[in-house]
Protein backbone atom coordinates (compact mmCIF):
# COMPACT_ATOMS: atom_id res chain seq x y z
CA UNK A 1 0.00 0.00 0.00
CA UNK A 2 1.30 3.58 -1.34
CA UNK A 3 1.14 6.12 1.54
CA UNK A 4 0.56 9.91 1.52
CA UNK A 5 2.09 12.44 2.17
CA UNK A 6 -0.04 12.87 5.33
CA UNK A 7 0.78 9.20 6.48
CA UNK A 8 4.43 9.65 5.90
CA UNK A 9 4.28 12.86 7.85
CA UNK A 10 2.57 10.79 10.66
CA UNK A 11 5.02 8.26 10.99
CA UNK A 12 8.02 10.57 10.81
CA UNK A 13 6.73 12.79 13.53
CA UNK A 14 6.50 9.53 15.85
CA UNK A 15 9.73 8.20 14.85
CA UNK A 16 11.83 11.48 15.96
CA UNK A 17 10.01 11.59 18.82
CA UNK A 18 11.53 7.83 20.03
CA UNK A 19 14.77 7.50 21.97
CA UNK A 20 16.64 5.38 19.56
CA UNK A 21 16.50 8.18 16.89
CA UNK A 22 17.82 10.89 19.32
CA UNK A 23 20.70 8.58 20.15
CA UNK A 24 21.64 7.66 16.47
CA UNK A 25 21.06 11.55 15.66
CA UNK A 26 23.65 12.31 18.62
CA UNK A 27 26.13 9.78 16.90
CA UNK A 28 25.49 11.77 13.17
CA UNK A 29 24.63 7.96 12.28
CA UNK A 30 22.79 8.62 9.28
CA UNK A 31 22.60 4.70 8.38
CA UNK A 32 21.12 4.40 11.64
CA UNK A 33 18.06 6.74 11.10
CA UNK A 34 17.63 5.29 7.72
CA UNK A 35 17.32 1.71 9.07
CA UNK A 36 15.18 2.62 11.81
CA UNK A 37 12.84 4.83 9.16
CA UNK A 38 12.74 1.35 7.50
CA UNK A 39 11.39 -0.12 10.93
CA UNK A 40 8.52 1.95 10.71
CA UNK A 41 7.32 1.52 6.92
CA UNK A 42 9.47 4.81 5.25
CA UNK A 43 11.25 3.00 2.45
CA UNK A 44 14.74 4.01 0.82
CA UNK A 45 12.92 4.88 -2.00
CA UNK A 46 10.96 7.66 -0.30
CA UNK A 47 13.75 8.82 1.66
CA UNK A 48 15.36 9.79 -1.77
CA UNK A 49 12.34 11.34 -2.98
CA UNK A 50 12.35 13.83 0.49
CA UNK A 51 16.25 14.12 0.58
CA UNK A 52 17.02 14.59 -2.97
CA UNK A 53 19.57 12.16 -2.51
CA UNK A 54 19.81 9.31 -4.80
CA UNK A 55 18.53 5.71 -3.37
CA UNK A 56 21.81 3.92 -4.55
CA UNK A 57 23.83 6.40 -1.69
CA UNK A 58 20.86 5.98 0.35
CA UNK A 59 21.48 2.37 0.35
CA UNK A 60 25.23 2.53 0.87
CA UNK A 61 24.04 4.68 4.02
CA UNK A 62 21.86 2.21 5.80
CA UNK A 63 24.43 -0.75 5.07
CA UNK A 64 27.35 1.24 6.20
CA UNK A 65 29.61 0.86 2.87
CA UNK A 66 29.40 4.97 2.79
CA UNK A 67 29.24 6.85 5.92
CA UNK A 68 28.64 10.48 5.47
CA UNK A 69 30.31 13.67 7.33
CA UNK A 70 29.52 16.14 5.09
CA UNK A 71 27.27 18.96 7.08
CA UNK A 72 25.63 19.11 3.62
CA UNK A 73 24.38 15.44 3.93
CA UNK A 74 23.03 15.97 7.21
CA UNK A 75 21.16 18.82 6.39
CA UNK A 76 19.52 17.06 3.52
CA UNK A 77 18.05 14.16 5.91
CA UNK A 78 17.13 17.63 8.12
CA UNK A 79 15.63 19.75 5.73
CA UNK A 80 14.05 17.25 3.44
CA UNK A 81 12.66 14.74 6.60
CA UNK A 82 11.34 17.96 8.12
CA UNK A 83 13.22 16.74 11.49
CA UNK A 84 12.58 18.53 14.78
CA UNK A 85 14.84 21.33 16.73
CA UNK A 86 16.31 18.86 18.87
CA UNK A 87 17.77 16.42 16.35
CA UNK A 88 19.09 18.84 14.34
CA UNK A 89 20.57 20.15 16.94
CA UNK A 90 22.41 16.63 17.46
CA UNK A 91 23.14 16.30 13.75
CA UNK A 92 25.34 20.04 14.60
CA UNK A 93 22.56 22.05 12.25
CA UNK A 94 20.48 25.02 13.06
CA UNK A 95 16.75 25.14 14.23
CA UNK A 96 15.81 26.01 10.85
CA UNK A 97 12.52 24.15 11.13
CA UNK A 98 9.52 25.94 11.97
CA UNK A 99 8.50 22.56 14.60
CA UNK A 100 5.70 21.03 12.07
CA UNK A 101 7.94 19.55 9.53
CA UNK A 102 7.69 22.26 7.27
CA UNK A 103 10.74 24.43 6.22
CA UNK A 104 10.54 28.05 6.60
CA UNK A 105 13.80 28.94 4.78
CA UNK A 106 14.37 30.52 1.44
CA UNK A 107 16.68 29.95 -0.99
CA UNK A 108 18.02 33.02 -2.26
CA UNK A 109 19.85 33.50 -6.18
CA UNK A 110 20.65 37.11 -6.87
CA UNK A 111 16.87 38.31 -7.14
CA UNK A 112 15.89 34.58 -7.05
CA UNK A 113 13.76 34.11 -3.83
CA UNK A 114 11.47 31.15 -3.55
CA UNK A 115 10.43 30.05 0.06
CA UNK A 116 10.89 26.20 0.01
CA UNK A 117 7.98 25.25 1.63
CA UNK A 118 6.05 25.91 -1.66
CA UNK A 119 8.22 23.43 -4.17
CA UNK A 120 6.80 20.78 -5.67
CA UNK A 121 8.79 19.39 -9.02
CA UNK A 122 6.58 21.12 -11.73
CA UNK A 123 7.23 24.24 -9.83
CA UNK A 124 10.87 23.73 -9.12
CA UNK A 125 11.39 23.06 -12.96
CA UNK A 126 9.54 26.23 -13.72
CA UNK A 127 11.96 27.98 -11.69
CA UNK A 128 15.31 26.46 -13.10
CA UNK A 129 13.99 27.26 -16.58
CA UNK A 130 13.54 30.51 -15.93
CA UNK A 131 17.00 31.11 -14.34
CA UNK A 132 19.30 29.44 -16.23
CA UNK A 133 22.45 30.14 -15.86
CA UNK A 134 21.73 32.55 -12.93
CA UNK A 135 21.09 29.27 -10.87
CA UNK A 136 24.58 28.18 -9.71
CA UNK A 137 24.50 24.35 -9.22
CA UNK A 138 25.20 24.22 -5.02
CA UNK A 139 21.27 26.55 -5.14
CA UNK A 140 19.83 24.00 -7.52
CA UNK A 141 20.88 21.20 -5.51
CA UNK A 142 19.76 23.04 -1.99
CA UNK A 143 16.37 23.33 -3.93
CA UNK A 144 16.14 19.83 -5.02
CA UNK A 145 17.05 18.59 -1.81
CA UNK A 146 14.10 20.38 0.22
CA UNK A 147 12.04 19.34 -2.51
CA UNK A 148 9.01 16.74 -1.36
CA UNK A 149 9.09 18.11 2.35
CA UNK A 150 5.79 19.24 2.57
CA UNK A 151 3.05 18.54 0.06
CA UNK A 152 1.36 22.13 0.37
CA UNK A 153 1.62 23.59 -3.54
CA UNK A 154 2.33 27.18 -4.72
CA UNK A 155 -0.48 29.16 -4.74
CA UNK A 156 0.47 32.21 -6.27
CA UNK A 157 -0.04 33.56 -9.84
CA UNK A 158 1.77 30.93 -12.57
CA UNK A 159 -1.22 27.73 -10.68
CA UNK A 160 -4.14 30.47 -11.02
CA UNK A 161 -2.91 31.26 -14.37
CA UNK A 162 -2.56 27.56 -15.32
CA UNK A 163 -5.67 26.23 -13.91
CA UNK A 164 -7.66 29.09 -15.72
CA UNK A 165 -5.85 27.88 -18.82
CA UNK A 166 -7.11 24.04 -17.99
CA UNK A 167 -10.11 25.29 -17.37
CA UNK A 168 -10.61 27.49 -20.50
CA UNK A 169 -7.40 26.31 -22.84
CA UNK A 170 -9.11 28.77 -25.49
CA UNK A 171 -8.09 31.67 -23.37
CA UNK A 172 -4.29 31.22 -23.51
CA UNK A 173 -2.01 34.20 -23.19
CA UNK A 174 1.65 35.05 -23.46
CA UNK A 175 2.35 34.73 -19.82
CA UNK A 176 0.77 30.91 -19.63
CA UNK A 177 2.76 29.98 -22.72
CA UNK A 178 6.17 31.26 -21.13
CA UNK A 179 5.51 29.51 -18.08
CA UNK A 180 5.30 26.29 -19.68
CA UNK A 181 8.24 27.03 -22.49
CA UNK A 182 10.20 27.57 -18.55
CA UNK A 183 8.99 24.44 -17.15
CA UNK A 184 10.14 22.31 -20.25
CA UNK A 185 13.40 24.03 -20.19
CA UNK A 186 13.74 23.24 -16.42
CA UNK A 187 12.68 19.49 -16.84
CA UNK A 188 15.69 19.45 -19.27
CA UNK A 189 18.19 20.80 -17.24
CA UNK A 190 16.57 18.79 -13.70
CA UNK A 191 17.02 15.34 -16.09
CA UNK A 192 20.98 15.98 -15.54
CA UNK A 193 21.26 16.19 -11.79
CA UNK A 194 18.55 13.82 -10.93
CA UNK A 195 17.11 10.31 -11.15
CA UNK A 196 15.03 9.25 -13.91
CA UNK A 197 12.59 8.10 -11.22
CA UNK A 198 12.35 11.00 -9.36
CA UNK A 199 11.42 13.61 -12.08
CA UNK A 200 8.96 11.18 -14.56
CA UNK A 201 5.71 11.79 -12.48
CA UNK A 202 6.04 15.94 -12.72
CA UNK A 203 6.91 15.47 -16.34
CA UNK A 204 4.27 13.21 -17.10
CA UNK A 205 1.90 15.67 -15.59
CA UNK A 206 3.61 19.16 -17.32
CA UNK A 207 2.57 16.88 -20.26
CA UNK A 208 -0.78 15.91 -19.80
CA UNK A 209 -1.62 19.77 -18.60
CA UNK A 210 0.08 21.06 -22.42
CA UNK A 211 -1.81 18.50 -23.86
CA UNK A 212 -5.01 19.62 -22.42
CA UNK A 213 -4.90 23.17 -22.98
CA UNK A 214 -3.66 22.53 -26.65
CA UNK A 215 -6.94 20.20 -27.19
CA UNK A 216 -9.37 23.05 -26.38
CA UNK A 217 -7.46 25.53 -28.63
CA UNK A 218 -8.40 25.58 -32.28
CA UNK A 219 -5.78 24.34 -35.21
CA UNK A 220 -4.99 27.17 -36.62
CA UNK A 221 -1.79 27.98 -38.12
CA UNK A 222 -1.43 31.59 -37.65
CA UNK A 223 -2.05 31.28 -34.02
CA UNK A 224 1.74 31.60 -32.84
CA UNK A 225 0.63 30.70 -28.98
CA UNK A 226 -0.47 27.65 -29.91
CA UNK A 227 2.72 26.50 -32.20
CA UNK A 228 4.93 27.32 -29.35
CA UNK A 229 3.00 25.20 -27.17
CA UNK A 230 3.10 22.21 -29.48
CA UNK A 231 7.08 22.94 -29.42
CA UNK A 232 6.64 22.68 -25.62
CA UNK A 233 4.60 19.52 -25.77
CA UNK A 234 7.80 18.14 -28.96
CA UNK A 235 10.37 18.92 -26.60
CA UNK A 236 9.00 17.61 -22.94
CA UNK A 237 8.11 14.19 -25.33
CA UNK A 238 11.28 14.24 -26.56
CA UNK A 239 12.32 14.18 -22.69
CA UNK A 240 10.00 11.91 -21.50
CA UNK A 241 10.69 9.31 -23.98
CA UNK A 242 14.59 9.54 -22.75
CA UNK A 243 13.58 8.83 -19.17
CA UNK A 244 11.29 6.25 -20.21
CA UNK A 245 14.06 4.12 -21.46
CA UNK A 246 16.40 5.06 -18.55
CA UNK A 247 13.35 3.20 -16.40
CA UNK A 248 13.80 0.41 -18.44
CA UNK A 249 10.61 0.78 -20.68
CA UNK A 250 11.23 0.93 -24.36
CA UNK A 251 7.75 0.71 -25.38
CA UNK A 252 6.57 3.59 -23.28
CA UNK A 253 9.57 5.14 -24.85
CA UNK A 254 8.22 4.87 -28.29
CA UNK A 255 5.30 6.38 -27.78
CA UNK A 256 6.81 9.77 -26.35
CA UNK A 257 9.35 9.73 -29.33
CA UNK A 258 6.07 9.23 -31.96
CA UNK A 259 4.44 12.36 -29.77
CA UNK A 260 7.43 14.17 -30.44
CA UNK A 261 7.43 13.47 -33.98
CA UNK A 262 3.69 14.08 -35.02
CA UNK A 263 4.22 17.42 -32.99
CA UNK A 264 7.34 18.46 -34.26
CA UNK A 265 6.13 17.69 -38.14
CA UNK A 266 2.71 19.77 -36.66
CA UNK A 267 5.01 22.97 -35.36
CA UNK A 268 7.36 22.86 -38.75
CA UNK A 269 10.39 22.28 -36.36
CA UNK A 270 12.58 19.33 -37.50
CA UNK A 271 15.37 19.72 -35.30
CA UNK A 272 13.23 18.38 -32.53
CA UNK A 273 13.52 15.02 -35.20
CA UNK A 274 16.74 15.15 -34.67
CA UNK A 275 16.70 14.95 -31.41
CA UNK A 276 14.27 12.18 -31.27
CA UNK A 277 16.84 9.99 -33.34
CA UNK A 278 20.06 11.41 -31.44
CA UNK A 279 18.63 9.85 -27.74
CA UNK A 280 17.47 6.82 -29.68
CA UNK A 281 21.02 6.33 -30.87
CA UNK A 282 21.90 5.79 -27.38
CA UNK A 283 20.04 2.62 -26.41
CA UNK A 284 21.74 0.23 -29.64
CA UNK A 285 24.82 2.11 -28.79
CA UNK A 286 24.58 0.46 -25.32
CA UNK A 287 24.47 -2.36 -26.70
CA UNK A 288 26.81 -2.45 -28.87
CA UNK A 289 25.13 -2.37 -31.98
CA UNK A 290 27.18 0.48 -32.86
CA UNK A 291 26.18 0.41 -36.54
CA UNK A 292 22.24 0.81 -36.05
CA UNK A 293 23.18 3.58 -33.67
CA UNK A 294 25.48 5.60 -36.29
CA UNK A 295 22.30 4.96 -38.89
CA UNK A 296 20.39 7.35 -36.49
CA UNK A 297 22.50 9.66 -35.78
CA UNK A 298 23.28 10.10 -39.68
CA UNK A 299 18.97 10.72 -40.16
CA UNK A 300 20.05 12.81 -37.21
CA UNK A 301 22.38 15.47 -39.47
CA UNK A 302 20.20 14.86 -42.44
CA UNK A 303 17.04 16.25 -40.69
CA UNK A 304 18.60 18.76 -38.83
CA UNK A 305 18.40 22.21 -40.94
CA UNK A 306 21.70 24.04 -41.49
CA UNK A 307 22.66 26.98 -38.64
CA UNK A 308 19.40 25.76 -37.51
CA UNK A 309 20.77 24.69 -33.54
CA UNK A 310 24.76 24.94 -33.56
CA UNK A 311 24.02 23.25 -30.13
CA UNK A 312 22.36 19.91 -31.71
CA UNK A 313 24.98 19.97 -34.48
CA UNK A 314 28.04 19.54 -32.30
CA UNK A 315 26.21 16.70 -30.61
CA UNK A 316 24.94 15.06 -32.97
CA UNK A 317 28.69 15.11 -35.13
CA UNK A 318 30.12 14.36 -31.60
CA UNK A 319 28.48 11.27 -31.39
CA UNK A 320 28.57 10.43 -34.95
CA UNK A 321 32.38 10.41 -34.57
CA UNK A 322 32.18 8.02 -31.41
CA UNK A 323 30.10 5.14 -32.94
CA UNK A 324 32.45 5.56 -36.20
CA UNK A 325 35.48 5.47 -34.37
CA UNK A 326 33.74 2.48 -32.58
CA UNK A 327 32.84 0.91 -35.83
CA UNK A 328 36.57 1.22 -37.01
CA UNK A 329 35.75 3.84 -39.20
CA UNK A 330 38.81 6.23 -38.49
CA UNK A 331 38.42 8.69 -41.28
CA UNK A 332 34.90 8.99 -40.65
CA UNK A 333 35.19 9.70 -37.45
CA UNK A 334 37.75 12.59 -38.00
CA UNK A 335 35.49 14.00 -40.51
CA UNK A 336 32.88 14.05 -38.25
CA UNK A 337 34.91 15.14 -34.81
CA UNK A 338 36.20 18.13 -37.03
CA UNK A 339 32.39 18.71 -37.87
CA UNK A 340 31.50 18.40 -34.03
CA UNK A 341 34.14 21.01 -33.23
CA UNK A 342 33.43 23.57 -35.77
CA UNK A 343 29.95 23.48 -34.39
CA UNK A 344 30.70 23.65 -30.71
CA UNK A 345 32.78 26.62 -31.24
CA UNK A 346 29.58 28.96 -32.26
CA UNK A 347 27.30 27.27 -30.12
CA UNK A 348 25.49 28.90 -26.75
CA UNK A 349 24.16 26.48 -25.15
CA UNK A 350 21.50 28.74 -22.98
CA UNK A 351 20.78 30.34 -26.19
CA UNK A 352 20.38 27.44 -28.48
CA UNK A 353 17.36 24.40 -27.49
CA UNK A 354 16.57 22.98 -24.23
CA UNK A 355 18.04 19.42 -24.99
CA UNK A 356 21.26 21.22 -25.54
CA UNK A 357 21.50 22.90 -22.19
CA UNK A 358 23.64 19.59 -21.24
CA UNK A 359 26.78 19.68 -23.86
CA UNK A 360 28.83 22.35 -21.92
CA UNK A 361 33.17 21.90 -21.91
CA UNK A 362 33.31 19.11 -19.70
CA UNK A 363 30.63 16.87 -21.59
CA UNK A 364 31.78 17.50 -25.26
CA UNK A 365 35.55 16.85 -23.74
CA UNK A 366 33.49 13.48 -22.81
CA UNK A 367 32.82 12.86 -26.54
CA UNK A 368 36.44 13.18 -27.14
CA UNK A 369 37.36 10.88 -24.99
CA UNK A 370 35.33 8.14 -26.52
CA UNK A 371 36.42 8.68 -29.96
CA UNK A 372 40.18 8.87 -29.20
CA UNK A 373 40.09 5.84 -26.76
CA UNK A 374 37.90 4.13 -29.61
CA UNK A 375 40.32 4.71 -32.26
CA UNK A 376 43.16 3.50 -30.55
CA UNK A 377 44.90 7.17 -29.18
CA UNK A 378 44.15 5.82 -25.40
CA UNK A 379 46.89 8.24 -23.98
CA UNK A 380 45.38 11.65 -25.28
CA UNK A 381 42.21 10.27 -24.28
CA UNK A 382 43.17 9.13 -20.92
CA UNK A 383 44.91 12.85 -20.18
CA UNK A 384 41.51 14.43 -20.98
CA UNK A 385 39.60 12.12 -19.00
CA UNK A 386 41.77 12.72 -15.72
CA UNK A 387 41.01 16.08 -16.10
CA UNK A 388 37.55 16.03 -16.80
CA UNK A 389 37.00 13.48 -14.16
CA UNK A 390 39.23 16.21 -11.22
CA UNK A 391 37.01 19.26 -12.31
CA UNK A 392 33.19 17.13 -12.64
CA UNK A 393 31.46 17.86 -9.56
CA UNK A 394 30.47 15.49 -7.45
CA UNK A 395 26.91 15.78 -8.69
CA UNK A 396 27.58 14.99 -12.23
CA UNK A 397 28.22 11.51 -11.68
CA UNK A 398 25.79 10.26 -14.25
CA UNK A 399 29.33 11.68 -17.20
CA UNK A 400 31.38 10.43 -14.69
CA UNK A 401 30.13 6.88 -15.49
CA UNK A 402 29.98 7.38 -19.32
CA UNK A 403 33.47 8.17 -19.24
CA UNK A 404 34.92 5.67 -17.22
CA UNK A 405 33.30 3.16 -19.10
CA UNK A 406 35.02 4.18 -22.00
CA UNK A 407 38.09 4.42 -20.55
CA UNK A 408 37.38 1.28 -19.50
CA UNK A 409 36.31 -0.52 -22.76
CA UNK A 410 40.13 1.27 -24.20
CA UNK A 411 42.15 -0.43 -21.68
CA UNK A 412 40.48 -3.81 -22.62
CA UNK A 413 41.23 -3.48 -26.32
CA UNK A 414 44.43 -2.87 -25.29
CA UNK A 415 44.96 -5.72 -22.58
CA UNK A 416 45.09 -3.80 -19.73
CA UNK A 417 42.92 -6.30 -17.74
CA UNK A 418 43.18 -4.82 -14.22
CA UNK A 419 43.25 -0.74 -14.88
CA UNK A 420 39.95 -1.94 -17.22
CA UNK A 421 37.95 -3.91 -14.22
CA UNK A 422 39.31 -1.12 -11.70
CA UNK A 423 37.84 1.88 -13.79
CA UNK A 424 35.22 0.13 -14.86
CA UNK A 425 33.86 -0.89 -10.92
CA UNK A 426 34.20 3.30 -10.62
CA UNK A 427 31.72 3.88 -13.21
CA UNK A 428 29.58 0.75 -11.90
CA UNK A 429 29.56 2.45 -8.81
CA UNK A 430 28.67 6.27 -9.84
CA UNK A 431 25.51 3.80 -11.89
CA UNK A 432 24.44 3.07 -8.80
CA UNK A 433 24.71 6.48 -7.43
CA UNK A 434 22.68 7.99 -10.15
CA UNK A 435 20.13 5.35 -10.96
CA UNK A 436 21.18 5.77 -13.86
CA UNK A 437 20.14 1.98 -15.34
CA UNK A 438 20.24 3.18 -19.17
CA UNK A 439 23.92 2.60 -19.04
CA UNK A 440 24.23 -0.88 -17.25
CA UNK A 441 24.14 -2.61 -20.95
CA UNK A 442 27.56 -1.14 -20.87
CA UNK A 443 29.09 -2.40 -17.96
CA UNK A 444 27.50 -6.09 -18.74
CA UNK A 445 29.33 -6.01 -21.99
CA UNK A 446 32.27 -5.12 -20.35
CA UNK A 447 31.69 -7.99 -18.06
CA UNK A 448 31.25 -10.73 -20.36
CA UNK A 449 34.94 -9.34 -21.85
CA UNK A 450 36.01 -9.86 -18.83
CA UNK A 451 34.83 -12.80 -17.11
CA UNK A 452 37.91 -15.11 -18.83
CA UNK A 453 39.84 -12.71 -15.92
CA UNK A 454 37.50 -13.75 -13.01
CA UNK A 455 40.23 -15.12 -11.02
CA UNK A 456 42.09 -11.66 -11.11
CA UNK A 457 41.06 -9.95 -7.70
CA UNK A 458 39.94 -6.65 -9.68
CA UNK A 459 37.67 -8.39 -11.93
CA UNK A 460 36.33 -11.00 -9.42
CA UNK A 461 35.07 -7.46 -7.56
CA UNK A 462 33.67 -5.63 -10.53
CA UNK A 463 31.27 -8.86 -11.57
CA UNK A 464 30.56 -9.14 -7.71
CA UNK A 465 29.44 -4.94 -8.07
CA UNK A 466 27.68 -5.87 -11.34
CA UNK A 467 25.89 -8.54 -9.41
CA UNK A 468 24.64 -6.33 -6.65
CA UNK A 469 23.58 -3.44 -8.94
CA UNK A 470 21.85 -5.59 -10.87
CA UNK A 471 19.82 -6.34 -7.94
CA UNK A 472 19.37 -3.17 -6.99
CA UNK A 473 18.10 -1.66 -9.91
CA UNK A 474 15.35 -5.18 -10.19
CA UNK A 475 14.11 -4.62 -6.46
CA UNK A 476 13.38 -0.96 -7.32
CA UNK A 477 11.54 -1.77 -9.90
CA UNK A 478 8.97 -3.88 -7.44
Amino acid sequence: MVMDQRNIREILDAVFARQDMDDVCRRHDVGGIIRILGKFGITQGQIASLTGIAQGRISEYKTGKRIPSAKSTFEAFADGLGMPAHLRHHLGLSPASDGNGAIGTHVVSGEFQIATDTFDLQLLAEQVGKQGDALKRRELLSMIARLGATSTLAQNEVWERLSYALAKPNAIDEAIVREMEARSAGFHRLEELMSASSIYKGLALHLKEVGTILNGTANDPKNELRRRLIVVAAESSVLAGWIASDMGSPTTARNFYGTAERAAKEAEDPSIISCVYAYRSYIPSAKGSHGRARALLASALEVLPPSASPGTMSWLAARHAEESAALGDKETAIHSWARAEEAFSISDPEEDRVWTRFLDQDRFDSFRIATYSRMGRLTEAEEIAHSVIARLPQVERKRAAIILADIATAHLVQGSIDAAAKLARDGLAAVRETEYAMWLPRFEMLAESLRRWQTQPMVRAFLEDLTMTKRQFASSQH
